[in-house]
């Protein structure tokens, strides 16, 4: 049966991300990863390629293990120091880029929320 219900899956819909301010953060993703903003609303906004930003009620919890945040999403970017570089010169919170062997090379940064999005260059 778990055979038959995975072959049903197609392919993301959204990826969902709370924030606290929809409108504020809509501007930070498409100015600092690129997005493209479909529709902002005052409780959720649509990006592309595939994230809705969702309004939370309170102060946005992060999953943590062993006292680090987990990542909400991560994305493949084929110019990882281009792009690490261009968010640092806009103030971007990073972590330093980790090379991972035969995986490539991958940073965390926060959103204006402190949501953990993990940028990955896969090795070639």
């Amino acid at each position: 049966m778990a055979e038959v219900a995975m072959r049903q899956i197609a392919r993301i819909c959204f990826t969902y991300v709370p924030v606290t301010d929809v409108r504020l953060s809509a501007a930070w993703y498409e100015e600092i990863l690129g997005f493209t903003i479909d529709l902002v609303f005052d409780t959720h906004a649509i990006l592309q390629p595939d994230l809705q930003l969702l309004r939370s009620d309170g102060p946005v919890v992060q999953n943590m293990v062993n006292g680090k945040p987990l990542p909400r999403t991560a994305y493949f970017t084929n110019h990882i120091h281009e792009h690490y570089a261009y968010m640092q010169a806009k103030g971007v919170r990073l972590e330093p880029i980790i090379e991972e062997g035969e995986c490539g090379w991958h940073f965390d940064l926060y959103d204006p929320d402190g949501n953990v999005i993990t940028i990955w260059r896969a090795k070639d």
